[in-house]
């Protein structure tokens, strides 16, 4: 036979469930003990800590600087400090470096926008130039078309006609001679000669007439249309020409701004990270911002709580570095066990006793409980698969300190008007939970039906009467 293990009988190092005994339970003779009627209550104990409720923390938050710093000043632990007194002071040399450095390129970069300034302006003159040129080739083109066909091509066309016509009067002209030199002749009045002359005349007149006619053939035919068709040509490539180079002069002036915007846009960079880094180099010196006490490392233990930190300590931005607590309320801290932490629920009360200072004695409310574990409690060292608890402290005393340990017993459960009997009163055998109960000097097995238990009683729900004893033992051992 087993003794039987009921939930809660098992302590843990670091915590179990603890009992306050009410006055109507006594204990038997010897190891007999008396089912009694009665109240009692269950309650998980842990240690924890004292924190201050509220903590000005202490830590160095650069907005450009992030390389690791050197401490060259830092008030001692737990030194009393005054408003505006210096905590810590870092090395400067680093940041002096990058300043310089950001410095340097910043006046680069405003030399970048000067010079993409420049460009910008060369580029524009240079694009009204050749706007200017296209157009005008343009216009050109269009006022030689229009000269050639308002102008050139009907005066040229008149001047032909005008030929035609002069040739065609001459041949009239001379054919006409020649008639009346021919009636002439017949009387003898002219020559032979004469008459072969305006013979000639004539032939003449009619192939000057036919070169006239070709020619204004020709022009009307050949000549007018291919200069009216190169023209027209020249004016469609000028138009094209233009707007090609108002569209390259258009891309080439939106690349060009583009370097000047991202000229802008790196000196206005690089101007703001020079200004967070003096901003941080400002801030190098950590003042107190109240009075009180100043602590190392992180309030809730999670970084560099109980580190030494000390002149050529290295830190990094944003690292707490100190607190200053409010001594004048405290919470506590704790990591309550994965079996047990669905017990706990805020609002619960608890009992706190500092280690150092047994005689005093605190009462608490749990404010939060974790769902989450935590494995780097540095003052638990068995705080896996915990999970941290708050609790708000009712009261304070001068001599509580942030940082030192305490028991904390929290009720997690009240079991109300029970029959209860003392947990080694019950036991287990073939799978069922049994007493021995103690009838007339031997003892009798009885089985029982049990409830709710605690590290030290246990509820009897059927088995055994108010006043029966039992045994707190089994009585088939030796």
């Amino acid at each position: 036979m087993k003794k039987l293990i009921i939930l809660g009988a098992v302590l843990s190092a670091g915590g179990g469930w603890w009992i306050f005994k009410p006055a109507a339970v006594t204990t038997g003779e010897g190891a007999v003990a008396v089912a009694r009627r009665g109240d009692f209550r269950i309650a998980i104990t842990e240690q924890g800590q004292f924190a201050a409720k509220e903590s000005v923390e202490i830590k160095i938050e650069p907005e450009a600087f992030q390389n690791q710093l050197t401490i060259t000043k830092i008030a001692a632990a737990g030194s009393a400090v005054k408003k505006d007194e210096v905590l810590v002071d870092f090395d400067r040399t680093e940041i002096t470096r990058v300043i310089s450095q950001a410095q340097m390129d910043l006046q680069a970069s405003k030399n970048d926008l000067v010079q993409a300034t420049e460009d910008l302006n060369i580029q524009k003159l240079q694009n009204a130039l050749d706007s200017e040129r296209a157009q005008y080739s343009y216009d050109v083109a269009q006022q030689n078309l229009r000269k050639w066909n308002e102008l050139e091509a009907p005066k040229a066309t008149k001047e032909a006609e005008a030929r035609v016509g002069d040739a065609q009067t001459a041949l009239d002209e001379a054919v006409t001679n020649l008639k009346v030199l021919a009636k002439m002749k017949e009387e003898d009045l002219v020559s032979e000669a004469e008459v072969k002359r305006a013979e000639l005349a004539v032939r003449k007149a009619e192939t000057d007439l036919e070169f006239s006619k070709m020619a204004l053939k020709l022009m009307r035919e050949y000549d007018h249309p291919i200069n009216l068709k190169r023209l027209q040509n020249e004016v469609r490539d000028t138009k094209a020409f233009l707007d090609g180079k108002q569209s390259a002069n258009e891309s080439i002036i939106a690349q060009k701004e583009s370097a000047v915007l991202r000229a802008q846009s790196a000196v206005e960079e690089k101007t703001d990270y020079v200004g967070k880094l003096k901003k941080d180099a400002d801030g190098f010196t950590l003042k107190a911002p109240c009075d009180g006490i100043f602590l190392h490392g992180d309030p809730d233990g999670w970084r560099r709580q109980g580190q030494e930190m000390k002149v050529g300590s290295k830190v990094q931005a944003h690292e707490p570095l100190g607190t200053i607590p409010d001594l004048s309320a405290f919470r506590v801290k704790l990591g309550v066990s994965e079996a047990d932490v669905n017990k706990v629920k805020p609002g619960m009360v608890a009992t706190i006793r500092p280690e150092a200072l047994p005689e005093l004695s605190f009462k608490a409310t749990v404010k939060t409980v974790s769902t989450v574990t935590s494995n780097n409690r540095w003052w638990q060292p068995d705080s896996a698969n915990k999970f941290d608890v708050e609790l708000d402290l009712d009261g304070v005393d001068a001599r509580l300190k942030p940082g030192m340990k305490c028991k904390v017993e929290i009720a997690v459960d009240e079991v109300k008007d029970a029959i209860h009997v003392p947990l080694d009163a019950v036991f287990e055998k073939d799978g069922k939970s049994i007493a021995w109960a103690n009838g007339v000097g031997k003892p009798e097995e009885r089985v029982v039906k049990v409830g709710r238990s605690s590290a030290d009683f246990v509820e009897i729900l059927e088995g055994l009467k108010e006043g029966e004893k039992v045994a707190l033992y089994d009585p088939l051992k030796k």
